[in-house]
């Protein structure tokens, strides 16, 4: 398919670099920047490293522009993945037969699937035979054909088909192609992928494949560690030792999972390389650590907070008490820093009066009647907030389009001061522009949604920003880049220690799509078929990361959650060797002497002052006993947990009320008639005591049995 394989001194200047992920042409235009300041330059051409997307998008549009494109021709709309899979919902929804299970079903995990399986069938160029079409099949099948009559009617096309028109394209003539391509970190090729090479050739183009890594062999070794936690820190501490030995080395940490992981390993990162980070004031400091993949958008507290405020919006008839009293104590809204206080002792005291899900209509009357200081509570902040808040709801139209909705959300916001009255910091900053972003991409939905609710509207934001990963701008250039274990390395590191490397996991299980017939999937060969596809692309992945740096390191688990795991058969011809001596390394220890910190013995609490009285009896010692610090909380700073919401009355109130009953019941009685009537007494105090979801029903129980005994014992007087 290749002319040959070349390294990068071996690209011409002007070649143009295909990249597998925009992390790698990232990483190749910064090693070329690298290497032109090197020789001392001060003005030099970049280097073109794009992905195939964006590639081939630049391309044709320059030929729409030059006139080689009909505009006739072109797509009304190349869809972009949410709106790909809200066009697969809607059929979905058109093929609903309205059975009564169907309520139940995922429709957007369906849609997703369907997509999914949509572009197998079209990359891969399967058909699907009937005699292998099952149930799931056939749905699918039908919804397939509701999805392209969607897009036939509008124009549209989705990724897939949209691809295969821009590689037309390219096949007609279109496009001002570069003398030189290279493909970069390509593990496998599709056969699209294979399409546009064999294009490219037949219009002169000398395609090549870049050559990443080292040519000579590495140094490999596995270690085998106790569990994941160790995994992380023996990795940690081979970091750290390594940019004591040479400051300027460039190192890889590879982690399967990285999403999954990301926020433990950041913590153990921070103690082994950037301990100062502990501090508040240096929380957002550089690292000598990078991550290359960010955290979903909606994560980010400054974001999470106006979600939240939108969904009182979006649903005020359905206000979890909880959520509102967790939401008062965020400070990127209304006084959320001047009025804290108030709001805290407004969570607790309308935890013991209002009911656990409310209205917001009731909520903002509540905080009104105790905003101007009652009870020691001043909020005139959070009311006028409050009260601006409703009106701008009540001011929104029932239905508009998507790009309305998103002016709407922001004078909501703008409504209650979100994001708050301090100033933000650069990541809260950032956070805030990507979230501005998200807001602006519900205009993309205008043409596939319509004119929608607010709750509709609301939904959709919600999944941008759930899908939208952020990442804060890394500044400088950490010597340690986290990644996960498909990315591909743009140059040679100096060290390399990848995880996870467990036979439950690498090769990865196969996955078949389950919509699509598995037998046709594994023919086919297409990602994720069977375990023969698996083993092939994991030891092409593995290949590569051994040619990454002159030194790798393979790890993984021997037990996870009580199970013994074992390591992948791919590492069995990878010498083993111990890593006690990262695993045992005592992180915290080492850096209390190397670093700058003050270290502070807090384990004695303040003597009890002369005259100080302390109560809770045995209950303090018995919190002694099992928790010295929440001994010293509860009893002596008088803390305690904010009270649970209930509806109608809550266990202690209840437990009152059957002893009340109780003690009513049997006072009188004396130990003769107690013999008499024990079976009759024994079940209805069964009866009392259990019964106690409902104090109405308790005392109808208690009333029908003294009706019952007072007929009885006229009865007997007779």
């Amino acid at each position: 398919m290749f002319h040959s394989r070349v390294s990068l001194a071996e690209l011409a200047a002007d070649a143009v670099l295909l990249c597998s992920t925009p992390r790698l042409a990232r990483s190749l235009r910064l090693a070329h920047d690298r290497e032109q300041r090197a020789r001392g330059l001060t003005r030099w051409q970049p280097r073109l490293a794009l992905t195939l997307a964006q590639w081939l998008d630049g391309l044709l549009d320059e030929a729409l522009l030059a006139g080689e494109i009909s505009l006739s021709a072109a797509p009304r709309l190349p869809l972009k993945p949410l709106q790909e899979r809200i066009l697969w919902e809607r059929a979905i929804e058109a093929g609903a037969s309205g059975e009564v299970e169907e309520a139940l079903f995922d429709r957007e995990g369906l849609a997703t699937a369907a997509a999914a399986a949509d572009a197998l069938l079209f990359t891969w160029q399967m058909r699907i035979p009937e005699s292998l079409q099952g149930e799931e099949t056939r749905q699918f099948l039908r919804w397939r054909e509701e999805f392209r009559r969607l897009c036939a009617e509008a124009g549209w096309l989705s990724a897939a088909p949209y691809l295969d028109w821009q590689l037309g394209c390219i096949a007609d003539g279109a496009g001002r192609l570069p003398h030189q391509l290279a493909f970069a970190g390509f593990d496998r090729f599709n056969p699209q992928e294979i399409r546009l090479a064999r294009l490219l050739v037949e219009r002169g183009v000398k395609v090549v494949e870049l050559e990443l890594g080292l040519s000579q062999p590495a140094a490999l070794v596995a270690h085998a560690l106790p569990d994941s936690e160790a995994e992380c820190r023996a990795a940690c501490a081979w970091a750290r030792q390594k940019l004591e030995e040479n400051p300027n080395a460039r190192l890889g940490l590879v982690v399967p999972e990285l999403s999954a992981r990301r926020d433990a390993l950041a913590s153990i990162l921070d103690d082994g390389l950037n301990p100062e980070a502990a501090s508040p004031s240096l929380a957002e400091m550089p690292r000598r650590y990078n991550f290359s993949l960010g955290g979903p958008l909606a994560r980010q507290p400054v974001v999470a907070v106006a979600l939240q405020l939108l969904a009182l919006a979006a649903h005020p008839q359905r206000l979890v008490l909880a959520q509102f009293g967790a939401l008062l104590a965020e400070p990127y809204w209304s006084a959320g820093s001047s009025e804290a206080d108030s709001r805290a002792r407004l969570d607790a005291q309308m935890r013991e009066v209002l009911p656990p899900k409310l209205s917001f209509a009731r909520v903002l009357r509540y905080v009104q009647k105790i905003a101007g200081g009652g009870r020691g509570i001043a909020l005139p902040h959070l009311a006028g907030d409050l009260e601006n808040f409703q009106a701008a709801i009540a001011a929104q139209p029932a239905r508009q389009t998507p790009s309305a909705w998103a002016t709407g959300f922001q004078g909501l916001l703008v409504a209650v001061a979100w994001p708050g009255e301090r100033s933000l910091s650069s990541h809260e900053y950032q956070a805030r522009c990507a979230f501005s972003e998200a807001l602006a991409g519900l205009a993309e939905l205008d043409a596939v949604l319509g004119r929608v609710n607010i709750a509709e509207a609301y939904r959709r934001l919600s999944q941008l920003a759930r899908e939208r990963i952020f990442q804060p701008e890394t500044e400088g250039e950490p010597r340690l880049e986290v990644m996960g274990l498909l990315e591909a390395v743009g140059t040679p590191l100096d060290g390399l220690w990848v995880m996870g490397m467990n036979d439950q996991s690498w090769p990865a299980p196969a996955r078949p799509n389950p919509l699509l017939p598995a037998e046709m999937q594994r023919q086919a060969r297409s990602p994720n078929a069977s375990a023969e596809v698996q083993g092939e692309f994991a030891l092409a992945v593995q290949r590569r990361l051994q040619k990454s740096a002159p030194e790798v390191h393979f790890s993984w688990a021997q037990r996870d959650a009580g199970r013994e795991l074992r390591a992948s058969p791919l590492l069995a011809a990878i010498p083993r060797e111990s890593a006690a001596g990262y695993a045992a390394s005592s992180l915290i220890a080492d850096l209390a002497v190397a670093a700058a910190m003050e270290m502070l013995q807090d384990s004695q609490a303040p003597a009890v002052a002369a005259g100080e009285l302390l109560r809770g009896g045995t209950g303090l010692l018995r919190a002694q006993a099992i928790c010295p610090a929440w001994a010293y909380y509860r009893y002596r700073l008088g803390a305690k947990a904010l009270d649970l919401p209930v509806d109608g009355l809550d266990a202690a109130d209840r437990g009152s009320l059957v002893h009340a009953v109780l003690q009513h019941f049997w006072s009188g009685r004396g130990s003769q008639e107690l013999q008499e009537r024990n079976d009759e007494l024994g079940r209805f105090t069964y009866t009392v005591s259990h019964d106690l979801k409902s104090p109405l029903v308790t005392i109808k129980t208690f009333l029908g049995y003294l009706e019952q005994d007072t007929r009885n014992q006229d009865a007997a007087r007779m």
